[in-house]
């Protein structure tokens, strides 16, 4: 997400081998945690904040 912010879950499913519901549940408790948000909706990108 840091060198691609406009990653879609499609494609960070693809690169990671797993499947969409577990890329959306570690999505959402990361975003839960603070760690990413989604800026701009479905058009947007992911900023991570660390």
């Amino acid at each position: 997400m840091e060198s691609d912010p406009t990653i879609s879950r499609q494609a960070i499913v693809a690169s990671l081998g797993i499947n969409a519901s577990a890329v959306q549940k570690h999505l959402a408790k990361l975003k839960e945690l603070g760690i990413i948000e989604r800026v701009g909706g479905t058009r947007g990108y992911w900023q991570v904040n660390l």
